[in-house]
Protein backbone atom coordinates (compact mmCIF):
# COMPACT_ATOMS: atom_id res chain seq x y z
CA UNK A 1 0.00 0.00 0.00
CA UNK A 2 3.03 2.44 0.79
CA UNK A 3 4.46 1.85 -2.20
CA UNK A 4 1.27 2.06 -4.37
CA UNK A 5 0.74 5.96 -2.84
CA UNK A 6 4.44 6.73 -3.40
CA UNK A 7 3.57 5.67 -6.97
CA UNK A 8 0.48 7.85 -7.40
CA UNK A 9 1.16 10.41 -5.14
CA UNK A 10 4.71 10.54 -4.66
CA UNK A 11 6.89 12.01 -1.55
CA UNK A 12 4.12 15.01 -0.64
CA UNK A 13 2.40 15.82 2.84
CA UNK A 14 -0.94 14.71 3.24
CA UNK A 15 -3.14 17.76 3.33
CA UNK A 16 -6.30 18.46 5.11
CA UNK A 17 -9.36 16.73 3.78
CA UNK A 18 -11.54 19.10 1.62
CA UNK A 19 -14.73 20.31 2.24
CA UNK A 20 -17.43 17.48 1.20
CA UNK A 21 -18.00 17.72 -2.21
CA UNK A 22 -21.70 17.53 -1.91
CA UNK A 23 -22.09 20.76 0.64
CA UNK A 24 -19.51 22.92 -1.34
CA UNK A 25 -21.55 22.49 -4.69
CA UNK A 26 -24.41 23.75 -2.46
CA UNK A 27 -22.41 27.01 -1.36
CA UNK A 28 -21.10 26.98 -5.48
CA UNK A 29 -24.94 26.63 -6.22
CA UNK A 30 -25.34 29.73 -3.41
CA UNK A 31 -22.74 31.65 -4.60
CA UNK A 32 -23.86 32.09 -8.11
CA UNK A 33 -27.38 32.68 -6.90
CA UNK A 34 -26.27 35.58 -4.82
CA UNK A 35 -23.50 36.80 -7.08
CA UNK A 36 -21.04 36.69 -4.57
CA UNK A 37 -18.08 36.19 -6.67
CA UNK A 38 -19.60 37.49 -10.25
CA UNK A 39 -22.01 39.45 -11.15
CA UNK A 40 -23.54 37.70 -13.95
CA UNK A 41 -26.81 38.51 -15.63
CA UNK A 42 -29.11 36.90 -18.94
CA UNK A 43 -28.38 34.21 -20.39
CA UNK A 44 -24.53 33.83 -18.33
CA UNK A 45 -26.66 33.80 -14.86
CA UNK A 46 -28.90 30.79 -16.31
CA UNK A 47 -26.14 28.77 -17.74
CA UNK A 48 -24.40 29.26 -14.79
CA UNK A 49 -26.91 28.52 -12.43
CA UNK A 50 -28.01 25.43 -15.14
CA UNK A 51 -24.61 23.73 -14.64
CA UNK A 52 -23.89 23.72 -10.83
CA UNK A 53 -27.85 22.29 -10.62
CA UNK A 54 -26.87 19.81 -13.33
CA UNK A 55 -23.55 18.51 -11.31
CA UNK A 56 -26.09 17.19 -8.37
CA UNK A 57 -26.90 14.22 -11.40
CA UNK A 58 -23.39 13.63 -12.26
CA UNK A 59 -21.60 10.81 -10.89
CA UNK A 60 -18.45 12.40 -10.60
CA UNK A 61 -19.68 14.73 -7.84
CA UNK A 62 -20.11 12.15 -5.39
CA UNK A 63 -17.29 10.20 -6.29
CA UNK A 64 -15.09 12.98 -5.12
CA UNK A 65 -17.41 13.60 -2.22
CA UNK A 66 -16.48 10.01 -0.59
CA UNK A 67 -13.10 9.70 -2.12
CA UNK A 68 -12.77 13.42 -0.41
CA UNK A 69 -12.70 11.65 3.36
CA UNK A 70 -8.92 10.67 2.38
CA UNK A 71 -7.76 13.48 1.49
CA UNK A 72 -7.45 16.17 -1.63
CA UNK A 73 -4.82 13.87 -3.40
CA UNK A 74 -7.15 10.59 -3.37
CA UNK A 75 -10.29 12.68 -4.70
CA UNK A 76 -7.84 14.06 -7.56
CA UNK A 77 -6.91 10.87 -8.41
CA UNK A 78 -10.60 9.00 -8.07
CA UNK A 79 -11.74 11.96 -10.88
CA UNK A 80 -8.91 10.65 -12.85
CA UNK A 81 -9.88 7.11 -12.61
CA UNK A 82 -13.54 7.92 -13.46
CA UNK A 83 -12.12 10.10 -17.15
CA UNK A 84 -10.14 6.92 -17.60
CA UNK A 85 -12.53 4.55 -17.67
CA UNK A 86 -15.60 6.71 -19.10
CA UNK A 87 -12.81 6.94 -21.80
CA UNK A 88 -12.39 2.98 -22.11
CA UNK A 89 -15.99 2.44 -21.44
CA UNK A 90 -17.26 3.30 -25.45
CA UNK A 91 -14.01 1.47 -26.65
CA UNK A 92 -14.56 -1.83 -24.71
CA UNK A 93 -18.43 -1.68 -25.85
CA UNK A 94 -17.36 -1.42 -29.57
CA UNK A 95 -15.10 -4.39 -29.06
CA UNK A 96 -17.32 -6.79 -26.95
CA UNK A 97 -20.27 -6.19 -29.26
CA UNK A 98 -22.58 -4.78 -26.82
CA UNK A 99 -22.91 -1.65 -28.87
CA UNK A 100 -26.49 -3.02 -30.01
CA UNK A 101 -27.75 -2.81 -26.79
CA UNK A 102 -29.95 0.19 -26.14
CA UNK A 103 -28.82 0.53 -22.47
CA UNK A 104 -25.50 0.64 -23.55
CA UNK A 105 -25.83 3.71 -26.41
CA UNK A 106 -28.45 5.41 -23.49
CA UNK A 107 -25.58 4.96 -20.85
CA UNK A 108 -23.16 6.04 -23.55
CA UNK A 109 -25.11 9.26 -24.06
CA UNK A 110 -25.75 9.80 -20.25
CA UNK A 111 -21.92 9.47 -19.69
CA UNK A 112 -20.82 11.97 -22.68
CA UNK A 113 -22.84 14.22 -21.08
CA UNK A 114 -22.03 14.08 -17.99
CA UNK A 115 -18.00 14.69 -19.23
CA UNK A 116 -19.79 18.14 -20.88
CA UNK A 117 -21.38 19.58 -18.15
CA UNK A 118 -18.21 18.76 -16.15
CA UNK A 119 -15.77 20.74 -18.48
CA UNK A 120 -18.38 23.46 -19.00
CA UNK A 121 -18.36 23.95 -15.20
CA UNK A 122 -14.64 24.31 -15.02
CA UNK A 123 -14.42 26.71 -17.44
CA UNK A 124 -17.96 28.82 -15.93
CA UNK A 125 -17.98 28.60 -12.45
CA UNK A 126 -13.95 28.54 -11.66
CA UNK A 127 -14.66 31.72 -9.62
CA UNK A 128 -17.76 30.25 -7.56
CA UNK A 129 -16.29 26.91 -6.91
CA UNK A 130 -12.75 28.09 -5.36
CA UNK A 131 -10.91 24.60 -6.43
CA UNK A 132 -7.72 25.35 -7.57
CA UNK A 133 -7.17 23.66 -11.09
CA UNK A 134 -3.88 22.20 -12.21
CA UNK A 135 -3.21 23.03 -15.75
CA UNK A 136 -1.28 20.33 -16.89
CA UNK A 137 -3.49 17.57 -15.20
CA UNK A 138 -6.36 19.52 -16.52
CA UNK A 139 -5.02 19.05 -20.40
CA UNK A 140 -4.14 15.46 -19.75
CA UNK A 141 -7.38 14.87 -18.83
CA UNK A 142 -8.98 16.82 -21.71
CA UNK A 143 -7.40 14.56 -23.73
CA UNK A 144 -9.33 11.78 -22.33
CA UNK A 145 -12.31 13.46 -22.83
CA UNK A 146 -11.58 13.99 -26.20
CA UNK A 147 -11.58 10.71 -27.35
CA UNK A 148 -14.09 9.70 -24.95
CA UNK A 149 -16.46 11.54 -26.89
CA UNK A 150 -14.93 10.31 -30.45
CA UNK A 151 -15.59 6.77 -29.39
CA UNK A 152 -19.19 7.50 -28.48
CA UNK A 153 -19.96 9.05 -31.38
CA UNK A 154 -18.34 5.84 -32.92
CA UNK A 155 -20.32 3.78 -30.93
CA UNK A 156 -23.79 5.76 -31.46
CA UNK A 157 -23.09 5.11 -35.19
CA UNK A 158 -22.63 1.98 -35.11
CA UNK A 159 -25.83 1.12 -33.08
CA UNK A 160 -28.06 3.17 -35.19
CA UNK A 161 -26.71 1.60 -38.57
CA UNK A 162 -27.25 -1.89 -36.73
CA UNK A 163 -30.98 -0.93 -35.93
CA UNK A 164 -31.77 0.84 -38.84
CA UNK A 165 -31.49 0.12 -42.40
CA UNK A 166 -30.26 2.55 -44.69
CA UNK A 167 -28.66 4.63 -41.92
CA UNK A 168 -25.50 4.93 -43.78
CA UNK A 169 -24.09 4.73 -47.19
CA UNK A 170 -22.24 2.42 -47.41
CA UNK A 171 -23.39 0.44 -44.31
CA UNK A 172 -20.70 0.62 -41.39
CA UNK A 173 -19.54 -3.18 -41.72
CA UNK A 174 -16.86 -2.99 -39.00
CA UNK A 175 -15.71 -1.01 -35.70
CA UNK A 176 -12.56 0.45 -37.42
CA UNK A 177 -15.19 1.81 -40.38
CA UNK A 178 -17.28 3.58 -36.98
CA UNK A 179 -14.49 5.21 -35.50
CA UNK A 180 -12.83 6.51 -38.82
CA UNK A 181 -15.81 7.86 -39.51
CA UNK A 182 -16.17 9.73 -35.94
CA UNK A 183 -12.58 10.92 -36.45
CA UNK A 184 -13.11 12.39 -39.56
CA UNK A 185 -16.21 14.01 -38.97
CA UNK A 186 -14.70 15.95 -35.88
CA UNK A 187 -12.18 16.89 -38.15
CA UNK A 188 -14.43 17.98 -41.07
CA UNK A 189 -12.70 16.76 -43.61
CA UNK A 190 -15.17 14.73 -45.75
CA UNK A 191 -13.58 12.13 -47.78
CA UNK A 192 -17.25 11.04 -49.15
CA UNK A 193 -16.60 7.40 -48.77
CA UNK A 194 -19.30 7.08 -45.93
CA UNK A 195 -22.35 9.51 -46.45
CA UNK A 196 -25.39 9.68 -43.32
CA UNK A 197 -28.59 9.05 -45.02
CA UNK A 198 -31.22 8.66 -42.38
CA UNK A 199 -32.17 11.72 -40.84
CA UNK A 200 -30.64 10.95 -37.41
CA UNK A 201 -27.42 10.34 -38.56
CA UNK A 202 -27.54 13.33 -40.23
CA UNK A 203 -28.50 15.09 -36.89
CA UNK A 204 -25.64 13.35 -35.04
CA UNK A 205 -23.02 14.74 -37.62
CA UNK A 206 -24.50 18.33 -36.71
CA UNK A 207 -24.59 17.12 -33.21
CA UNK A 208 -20.59 16.18 -32.82
CA UNK A 209 -19.27 18.85 -35.55
CA UNK A 210 -21.21 21.09 -32.92
CA UNK A 211 -19.38 19.58 -29.98
CA UNK A 212 -15.99 19.47 -31.67
CA UNK A 213 -15.71 23.20 -32.56
CA UNK A 214 -16.89 24.01 -28.73
CA UNK A 215 -14.47 21.60 -27.78
CA UNK A 216 -11.55 23.32 -29.48
CA UNK A 217 -12.66 26.50 -29.71
CA UNK A 218 -13.23 26.87 -25.98
CA UNK A 219 -12.18 23.70 -23.67
CA UNK A 220 -8.95 24.12 -25.24
CA UNK A 221 -8.84 27.49 -25.63
CA UNK A 222 -9.54 28.19 -22.03
CA UNK A 223 -7.11 25.56 -20.99
CA UNK A 224 -4.41 26.48 -22.95
CA UNK A 225 -4.37 29.84 -21.18
CA UNK A 226 -4.70 28.57 -18.07
CA UNK A 227 -1.35 26.92 -18.39
CA UNK A 228 0.36 30.12 -20.25
CA UNK A 229 -1.17 32.08 -17.28
CA UNK A 230 0.50 29.20 -14.72
CA UNK A 231 4.01 29.19 -16.09
CA UNK A 232 4.70 32.46 -15.50
CA UNK A 233 3.27 32.70 -12.74
CA UNK A 234 5.64 30.06 -11.34
CA UNK A 235 8.84 31.78 -13.96
CA UNK A 236 8.03 34.95 -11.96
CA UNK A 237 8.02 33.20 -8.47
CA UNK A 238 11.19 31.59 -9.23
CA UNK A 239 12.95 34.73 -10.65
CA UNK A 240 11.94 36.47 -7.30
CA UNK A 241 13.29 33.83 -5.48
CA UNK A 242 16.61 33.75 -7.36
CA UNK A 243 16.70 37.58 -6.80
CA UNK A 244 16.26 36.83 -2.73
CA UNK A 245 18.74 34.13 -2.58
CA UNK A 246 21.77 36.78 -3.97
CA UNK A 247 20.77 39.99 -1.91
CA UNK A 248 21.08 37.39 1.22
CA UNK A 249 24.80 36.02 -0.58
CA UNK A 250 25.64 39.92 -1.20
CA UNK A 251 24.55 40.94 2.41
Amino acid sequence: MTRLRKLLIGHTEVLRKPRPALKNQVYTLLRIWRNYNHDDIGLERLLRLSLASAQFLTPGLYIKHFSGRWGYQWRNISTEVLVLLKSLFPLVSLGTGVYTSSWMALLSVYLVTETLIYLAALMFLSDATREHISPRRSVLLLFLNFFEIMLTFALLYLHFNYHQQGFFRPELTSVTDAVYFSFVTAATVGYGDMVPVAPLAKHLVMIQITITFVFVGLFLNFFSNLFSRSTMLHSSYRTRKFKHKSGRRKS
